[in-house]
Formats: structure tokens, sequence, C-alpha cells
């Protein structure tokens, strides 16, 4: 094989798989991309045979072919090349020149043959979703993660489910660690077909994808098919193979009927918790929030570190309500707002806090209390 590349398109390619590449697997050949030269196209593949990525793009071929390369390395010695035109050439004993002239690399890729096949789904019905709606749906399931040793399929994906609001059909997407839950709904256009079990896409699939999601795009296509989550743009698809499972009842946590809402400035309110984060640690993550004659009372007590107490001034008329929070969680979920103003949804010290928009229900955040 014998090709001519453009250095921008592929190493912008290449930086995005990397985590693929990078991912500890069973088979250390899954560190290498395959590249397959054909006409005048090139198609990239890269796995860590869970999330898969193929991608087409055009290229100069002087001599087609296929092989299998690290990742890593070939992505560097790209991105450190001095030139926009690379030439790369496969040489003899499976080794790969890389460049020419003054500025030449060799390297020796793998057996092709030994790279991990990738699934063929075919007849696909792809529905298409704004491409806004879709990166904050993958970004809201993201921040919500999970400690290597968990077990919880419910806590290692999030639910992707097809639900009726307002008599109109939304696509929503659900991530819980257990402590925190977070859920949005969006539009879509097309025939969305489910599987009757529940569909459970991984998270750490679903951050890898997130580095493929071009927000200034209009919208972006996506099904479900043969056990796998499928993203497709023009040219590049990401296929997710779902974790197999139930995923718990959730709706009555979302559920904000009778509860105390509460509005508050969004960035002062974060912008509080970050202060007051301050004094947390491993051991005291909680800091006590004092809603009563219309004020809120922020305090947080670590025998580690010290003490913090703050007060802002906040519409509330209602019984006094004493509750504790983590407020990273706080810190996060409002990070996925956009309004200036949210509502924080209360009804008493063990219940949660269930933060909407004021003016959006598509993002409900919702943030378990704890002990105090």
């Amino acid at each position: 094989m014998k090709i001519s590349l453009n250095k921008k398109e592929i190493v912008d390619v290449l930086s995005k798989i990397q985590g693929l590449t990078g991912r500890k697997t069973s088979l250390t050949i899954t560190s290498d991309i395959l590249i397959k030269a054909v006409g005048s196209r090139i198609t990239i593949t890269a796995s860590d045979m869970e999330t898969a990525f193929y991608g087409t793009y055009e290229a100069e071929i002087d001599r087609e072919g296929i092989l299998s390369i690290n990742s890593k390395k070939f992505y560097e010695i790209l991105r450190e090349y001095p030139d926009n035109e690379i030439i790369v050439n496969e040489v003899e004993n499976r080794w790969v020149e890389i460049g020419k002239g003054d500025s030449i690399y060799h390297i020796v890729s793998s057996d092709h043959e030994n790279f991990p096949e990738i699934p063929i789904i075919e007849d696909v019905e792809f529905i298409d979703i704004n491409s806004k709606d879709l990166k904050k749906m993958v970004e809201m399931s993201s921040i919500v993660g999970y400690s290597g040793e968990e077990k919880r399929i419910y806590v290692l994906g999030s639910l992707l489910e097809k639900v009726i609001k307002e008599g109109k059909e939304k696509l929503r997407i659900v991530s819980t660690d257990s402590k925190r839950l977070h859920c949005y709904n969006a539009d879509f256009t097309g025939n969305l077909n489910l599987p009757d079990e529940s569909v459970i896409i991984p998270k750490k699939g679903l951050s890898e994808l997130s580095k493929f999601i071009d927000g200034s795009k209009e919208s972006f296509s996506v099904g479900v098919k043969d056990n796998h989550f499928i993203f497709q743009d023009e040219n590049e698809s990401v296929m997710i193979k779902l974790l197999e499972g139930e995923y718990p009842d959730y709706k009555p946590v979302i559920n904000h009927q009778g509860m105390i809402p509460v509005e508050v400035d969004r960035i002062m309110f974060s912008t509080l918790m970050k202060r007051i984060s301050i004094l947390t640690s491993d051991e005291y993550k909680s800091v006590i929030l004092n809603f009563k004659n219309n004020e809120l009372v922020v305090t947080i007590t670590n025998p580690e570190i010290g003490e913090s107490k703050e007060r802002i001034m906040i519409p509330f008329s209602e019984d006094e309500i004493k509750s504790a929070f983590n407020p990273r969680y706080f810190m996060d979920a409002l990070s996925l707002f956009e309004g200036n103003i949210v509502v924080l949804n209360l009804k008493e010290s063990k219940s949660p806090c269930i933060i909407k928009s004021f003016d959006d229900d598509r993002l409900i955040c919702v943030i378990m209390a704890m002990h105090i």
C-alpha cells in the first residue's frame, strides 16, 4: 500500500480515536488502527471490542492495500510531521515508511488479519436529532461517572427510551450513579424502533462518541439495531455495543409534583457551591442547605480543615427545610443548564432536590439528600 494523506484531516480523526485505541483490552492489536486503501479513498477503523469507529476519507492512492498500525505512534508522527502532505508506504516484512526527503520514519505494522472484526449492521432505521440536543444528551450522561470497581449495569450505562410528552414522541436518556440522576428529552424526526428490553448504552462508549459530535452541524443520525447503538455522520460511524440488564424505575424520582419550587440565579448559586466545596474532603463531602424566611444559609463544618457559612437572599416563605447535599453534584448539574434562572424543587430534609430550568423542561437533574 502506498498513499498520500492530508495531514490536517487525518490528524483530526486520529486525535478523536485515541481514547478507543488507548484502552486496554484482551487483544493487544486493539491499540492499532486498520487502514484500507481502495480506489480514491481510505477507510480508518478502530475498536476496543465494545465501541467501534469507521470512517472514510479521500486520499491519493498509488497502490491499494491494507495495514494495521499502532494508533498512538502513527498519530504522534503525523501530528509532528512538518509537511501537510504525508506519504505512507508499506514496504517489505510489514515495515511502513512514513514521509519523504529529509523527514522519514520507519515503523513496523501488525498482521491485519488479527484485527478484530467490526460488526456489519445493515438496514438500520435511523432518526435525525439536532446536534446540540445530541451533544447535551451525551455530555449529561458522561458527567455521571462511576468507579473502576462498579458492577451495576444501570450505573455503567445510560438508559435510552422513547417517551410521550404533551402528545409528542421524545427521545429520552437517563443517567444515574444512585446518588444523582440526570434526564434529558429531545425532539427527533423519523421512526424510532427500539427493542422491548431496556436499551442501556455504556457510558464509556458515549464518552468516546462525544468527540465526534460537531455542534456546528445541524443534525446527526442515530439508531438501534442488532444490540448496538449506532451514530452516523456523512462519512463516519460509531457503533456501541449495548449492555444487557434491567434499568430501575426512575420515574418516581423525577416527579416534582407537590414539591416547593425555589428560583435561584444559576451562576450565583453555582459559584456559591464552588466556594463552599473548597472545604470538602473525601471524608466530609456534604454541605448543609437551610431554606428559611426568604434566605438560604449554606454551611460546612469539616473537622479536618475548617468551617464556612454563607447567606444569600431567595424567594422562600414556606416552612424551614434543612438538607445536606454534595456541592459538586450541584456544580455538575448547573453546568448543563443555559438559562439565568433555575428552579430547585424541595420537599423535606431527606427528599432529593430536583433541578429544572425556569422556562425549559427538557433537562431534569436530581440530587439525592445526604445524612445531616
